[in-house]
């Protein structure tokens, strides 16, 4: 009987504990076939640009407070118009830079980001 109450409290604890534990919401997320870029900030952002593995890019005019922008892996595209494959090339870096309602530039990297 003691054990069996004593599995119960050790449970309800780590029952607790995971409900209590929220993950924080991250701006860019990276799957396996796409790219979540969430604006987490209060202010709109424009002349989005997101830029996956150095060469590849996609661009968008606004990203207003809290909306996100689900970007397939394979619309992003290079300067002479190569597509990127998920099927040959793994995504190490993403770099999303924007204009702030205020002005002030916004960069957010995940991974590498990207060199210059």
């Amino acid at each position: 009987m003691r054990r069996v109450l004593a599995g119960a409290l050790i449970a309800g604890v780590l029952i607790g504990a995971l409900a209590c534990s929220k993950e924080e919401p991250r701006p860019v997320r990276v799957g396996t076939d796409r790219v979540t870029v969430i604006n987490l900030t209060d202010t709109a952002w424009r002349d989005v640009d997101v830029w996956l593995n150095d060469h590849y890019r996609v661009q968008a005019r606004e990203l207003v407070p809290g909306q996100r922008l689900e970007i397939p892996l394979t619309v992003f595209v290079a300067a002479f118009g190569q597509k990127f494959d998920p099927k040959k090339q793994v995504p190490f870096g993403i770099e999303v830079n924007a204009v702030a309602a205020d002005g002030k530039p916004v960069t957010i990297v995940w991974g590498k980001g990207r060199r210059r």
